[in-house]
Protein backbone atom coordinates (compact mmCIF):
# COMPACT_ATOMS: atom_id res chain seq x y z
CA UNK A 1 0.00 0.00 0.00
CA UNK A 2 1.01 3.59 -0.74
CA UNK A 3 3.52 4.63 2.31
CA UNK A 4 2.15 8.49 1.22
CA UNK A 5 -1.10 7.91 2.37
CA UNK A 6 -1.52 9.34 6.27
CA UNK A 7 -2.92 6.32 8.75
CA UNK A 8 -6.20 6.51 10.03
CA UNK A 9 -8.45 5.57 12.87
CA UNK A 10 -11.87 5.68 11.27
CA UNK A 11 -13.32 2.22 9.97
CA UNK A 12 -16.09 1.60 7.84
CA UNK A 13 -18.37 -1.45 6.76
CA UNK A 14 -18.80 -1.95 2.99
CA UNK A 15 -22.68 -1.25 3.83
CA UNK A 16 -21.62 1.95 5.02
CA UNK A 17 -19.68 3.13 1.30
CA UNK A 18 -22.23 1.41 -0.92
CA UNK A 19 -24.80 4.20 0.49
CA UNK A 20 -22.39 7.26 -0.85
CA UNK A 21 -22.85 6.44 -4.97
CA UNK A 22 -24.49 10.02 -6.02
CA UNK A 23 -22.53 13.66 -7.10
CA UNK A 24 -23.08 15.01 -3.55
CA UNK A 25 -21.71 12.23 -1.46
CA UNK A 26 -19.35 9.46 -3.19
CA UNK A 27 -17.34 7.08 -2.20
CA UNK A 28 -15.17 4.10 -3.79
CA UNK A 29 -12.88 1.60 -1.96
CA UNK A 30 -8.89 0.67 -2.97
CA UNK A 31 -7.90 -2.41 -1.64
CA UNK A 32 -9.44 -1.45 1.77
CA UNK A 33 -9.19 2.50 1.75
CA UNK A 34 -11.62 4.76 1.51
CA UNK A 35 -11.56 7.73 -0.77
CA UNK A 36 -14.15 10.24 -0.59
CA UNK A 37 -14.58 11.34 -4.42
CA UNK A 38 -17.38 14.00 -4.14
CA UNK A 39 -14.81 17.08 -4.89
CA UNK A 40 -14.42 15.79 -8.10
CA UNK A 41 -17.75 16.42 -9.10
CA UNK A 42 -18.76 19.41 -6.78
CA UNK A 43 -15.34 21.63 -6.79
CA UNK A 44 -15.63 24.56 -8.90
CA UNK A 45 -18.85 23.02 -11.29
CA UNK A 46 -20.37 25.74 -13.57
CA UNK A 47 -21.20 23.07 -16.06
CA UNK A 48 -24.61 21.71 -15.95
CA UNK A 49 -23.35 17.52 -17.00
CA UNK A 50 -19.99 16.28 -16.05
CA UNK A 51 -17.61 15.25 -18.24
CA UNK A 52 -17.65 11.43 -19.37
CA UNK A 53 -14.83 10.20 -17.60
CA UNK A 54 -16.34 12.16 -14.65
CA UNK A 55 -19.63 10.24 -15.29
CA UNK A 56 -17.80 7.09 -15.70
CA UNK A 57 -16.09 8.23 -12.15
CA UNK A 58 -19.42 8.41 -10.63
CA UNK A 59 -20.80 5.04 -12.36
CA UNK A 60 -18.82 3.50 -9.90
CA UNK A 61 -19.40 5.35 -6.17
CA UNK A 62 -19.78 3.25 -3.58
CA UNK A 63 -18.16 0.30 -4.93
CA UNK A 64 -15.04 -1.35 -4.76
CA UNK A 65 -12.24 -0.40 -7.99
CA UNK A 66 -9.56 -2.60 -6.73
CA UNK A 67 -9.49 -4.75 -10.12
CA UNK A 68 -8.26 -1.90 -11.41
CA UNK A 69 -5.37 -1.41 -9.41
CA UNK A 70 -2.38 -3.33 -8.68
CA UNK A 71 -2.43 -6.02 -5.82
CA UNK A 72 -2.13 -3.76 -2.83
CA UNK A 73 -0.98 -1.02 -4.34
CA UNK A 74 -3.00 2.80 -5.51
CA UNK A 75 -1.07 2.27 -8.76
CA UNK A 76 -3.53 1.74 -11.25
CA UNK A 77 -3.19 -0.71 -13.88
CA UNK A 78 -2.09 0.44 -17.61
CA UNK A 79 -2.49 -0.68 -20.74
CA UNK A 80 -0.99 0.31 -24.36
CA UNK A 81 -3.35 2.57 -26.62
CA UNK A 82 -3.44 2.84 -30.71
CA UNK A 83 -1.10 5.55 -30.53
CA UNK A 84 1.42 3.27 -28.25
CA UNK A 85 1.21 5.60 -25.12
CA UNK A 86 0.73 3.89 -21.98
CA UNK A 87 -2.61 4.66 -20.33
CA UNK A 88 -4.97 3.42 -17.43
CA UNK A 89 -7.40 0.54 -18.36
CA UNK A 90 -9.56 2.62 -16.00
CA UNK A 91 -10.01 6.23 -17.60
CA UNK A 92 -11.17 8.62 -14.96
CA UNK A 93 -7.55 7.48 -13.28
CA UNK A 94 -6.42 10.42 -15.58
CA UNK A 95 -8.78 12.90 -13.36
CA UNK A 96 -7.45 14.87 -10.48
CA UNK A 97 -8.52 16.56 -7.13
CA UNK A 98 -9.09 20.17 -8.46
CA UNK A 99 -8.05 21.50 -4.95
CA UNK A 100 -4.73 19.82 -4.76
CA UNK A 101 -4.05 18.81 -8.73
CA UNK A 102 -3.32 15.54 -7.19
CA UNK A 103 -4.22 12.36 -8.92
CA UNK A 104 -7.39 11.37 -6.77
CA UNK A 105 -6.32 8.07 -5.61
CA UNK A 106 -3.23 8.87 -4.42
CA UNK A 107 -4.57 12.35 -2.81
CA UNK A 108 -4.28 11.96 1.12
CA UNK A 109 -6.63 14.98 1.47
CA UNK A 110 -9.56 12.26 -0.02
CA UNK A 111 -8.46 9.43 2.38
CA UNK A 112 -10.97 9.38 5.00
CA UNK A 113 -10.84 5.76 6.26
CA UNK A 114 -10.41 2.06 6.02
CA UNK A 115 -12.73 -1.10 5.37
CA UNK A 116 -12.53 -2.82 8.36
CA UNK A 117 -10.80 -6.16 9.31
CA UNK A 118 -13.80 -7.86 10.44
CA UNK A 119 -17.35 -6.90 10.41
CA UNK A 120 -18.75 -7.99 14.24
CA UNK A 121 -21.96 -8.71 15.30
CA UNK A 122 -22.79 -7.28 18.79
CA UNK A 123 -26.31 -7.56 21.02
CA UNK A 124 -26.98 -4.93 23.14
CA UNK A 125 -29.82 -5.29 25.82
CA UNK A 126 -31.42 -2.19 27.44
CA UNK A 127 -32.40 -3.58 30.74
CA UNK A 128 -34.90 -0.83 31.47
CA UNK A 129 -37.04 -1.30 28.83
CA UNK A 130 -35.83 -5.17 27.98
CA UNK A 131 -35.44 -3.88 24.69
CA UNK A 132 -32.59 -6.09 22.70
CA UNK A 133 -30.60 -4.35 19.80
CA UNK A 134 -28.52 -6.28 16.84
CA UNK A 135 -26.14 -3.93 15.01
CA UNK A 136 -22.90 -4.81 12.84
CA UNK A 137 -19.73 -3.00 14.17
CA UNK A 138 -16.16 -2.62 13.35
CA UNK A 139 -13.65 -4.72 14.54
CA UNK A 140 -12.14 -1.33 14.98
CA UNK A 141 -14.45 0.38 16.63
CA UNK A 142 -14.52 1.17 20.68
CA UNK A 143 -17.30 0.86 22.89
CA UNK A 144 -17.36 4.40 22.97
CA UNK A 145 -17.91 4.35 18.52
CA UNK A 146 -20.05 1.05 19.43
CA UNK A 147 -22.11 3.41 21.51
CA UNK A 148 -22.21 6.22 18.97
CA UNK A 149 -23.95 4.52 16.35
CA UNK A 150 -26.31 3.37 18.96
CA UNK A 151 -27.62 6.51 18.87
CA UNK A 152 -29.54 6.00 16.08
CA UNK A 153 -31.87 3.63 17.87
CA UNK A 154 -31.37 4.76 21.01
CA UNK A 155 -31.12 8.87 21.93
CA UNK A 156 -30.11 8.39 25.42
CA UNK A 157 -27.24 6.15 25.15
CA UNK A 158 -25.02 8.27 26.55
CA UNK A 159 -27.19 8.26 29.79
CA UNK A 160 -26.58 4.42 30.60
CA UNK A 161 -23.69 2.76 32.11
CA UNK A 162 -22.10 0.00 29.28
CA UNK A 163 -21.54 -3.12 31.00
CA UNK A 164 -20.12 -6.61 30.27
CA UNK A 165 -21.96 -8.46 32.82
CA UNK A 166 -25.02 -7.78 35.37
CA UNK A 167 -23.29 -6.36 38.68
CA UNK A 168 -24.28 -2.73 38.14
CA UNK A 169 -22.56 0.08 39.90
CA UNK A 170 -19.77 -2.08 39.94
CA UNK A 171 -16.32 -1.44 38.36
CA UNK A 172 -15.60 -5.30 37.78
CA UNK A 173 -17.43 -5.68 34.21
CA UNK A 174 -17.83 -1.90 33.63
CA UNK A 175 -16.60 -1.95 29.43
CA UNK A 176 -14.27 0.71 28.53
CA UNK A 177 -15.03 3.00 26.64
CA UNK A 178 -11.69 3.64 24.77
CA UNK A 179 -11.19 0.31 24.16
CA UNK A 180 -12.61 -2.18 21.58
CA UNK A 181 -14.79 -5.27 21.83
CA UNK A 182 -11.56 -7.71 22.10
CA UNK A 183 -9.65 -5.25 24.53
CA UNK A 184 -12.80 -5.31 26.96
CA UNK A 185 -12.36 -9.05 26.72
CA UNK A 186 -14.88 -10.20 24.22
CA UNK A 187 -14.27 -12.58 21.62
CA UNK A 188 -15.03 -11.68 18.26
CA UNK A 189 -14.24 -14.86 15.58
CA UNK A 190 -16.67 -17.14 13.11
CA UNK A 191 -16.45 -19.64 16.20
CA UNK A 192 -17.87 -17.36 18.97
CA UNK A 193 -21.23 -16.39 20.30
CA UNK A 194 -22.11 -12.73 19.32
CA UNK A 195 -21.16 -10.62 22.20
CA UNK A 196 -23.52 -8.91 24.59
CA UNK A 197 -23.61 -5.64 26.11
CA UNK A 198 -26.12 -4.85 28.76
CA UNK A 199 -26.38 -1.12 29.21
CA UNK A 200 -28.04 0.20 32.73
CA UNK A 201 -29.85 3.60 32.79
CA UNK A 202 -28.42 6.53 35.07
CA UNK A 203 -30.86 8.42 36.90
CA UNK A 204 -29.81 12.20 36.80
CA UNK A 205 -28.33 13.14 40.37
CA UNK A 206 -31.44 14.96 41.41
CA UNK A 207 -33.69 11.99 40.75
CA UNK A 208 -34.41 10.25 43.63
CA UNK A 209 -37.79 9.00 44.33
CA UNK A 210 -41.46 9.41 41.99
CA UNK A 211 -42.40 12.02 44.60
CA UNK A 212 -39.42 13.68 42.82
CA UNK A 213 -40.73 13.05 39.68
CA UNK A 214 -44.42 13.72 40.67
CA UNK A 215 -43.41 17.11 42.10
CA UNK A 216 -42.18 18.35 38.98
CA UNK A 217 -38.20 18.36 39.43
CA UNK A 218 -37.19 15.32 37.27
CA UNK A 219 -39.98 14.43 34.44
CA UNK A 220 -38.95 10.98 33.23
CA UNK A 221 -40.73 11.44 29.71
CA UNK A 222 -38.74 14.78 28.93
CA UNK A 223 -36.38 12.88 25.61
CA UNK A 224 -37.37 9.58 26.04
CA UNK A 225 -39.57 7.13 24.81
CA UNK A 226 -42.65 6.01 25.95
CA UNK A 227 -41.39 2.53 26.50
CA UNK A 228 -38.50 3.81 28.57
CA UNK A 229 -40.39 6.34 30.60
CA UNK A 230 -42.83 3.64 32.01
CA UNK A 231 -40.06 1.41 32.70
CA UNK A 232 -38.71 4.03 34.32
CA UNK A 233 -41.54 5.23 36.56
CA UNK A 234 -41.97 1.48 37.13
CA UNK A 235 -38.64 1.63 38.46
CA UNK A 236 -38.81 4.39 40.91
CA UNK A 237 -41.77 2.92 42.69
CA UNK A 238 -39.89 0.40 43.89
Amino acid sequence: MDSKLPPTKTYFLRDEVVIHNNETSAWVIIHGVVIDITPLFTAGRKKATLKKTLQWLLAFAGQDLSLFFHNNELTPIERTNRNGERVPVFVPCLERNPATQCCWYRDPALVIGRITFHPCPVKIINTLTFHETEMIVCYEDTIGDVREKYLRYNDNAKQYEWRKDLSEGSEVGMLRMDKTLTENGYQVNLRSSVPVIWIFYILPPDTTNEADSLSGKYNPANGRSSSESEALRLTTLQ
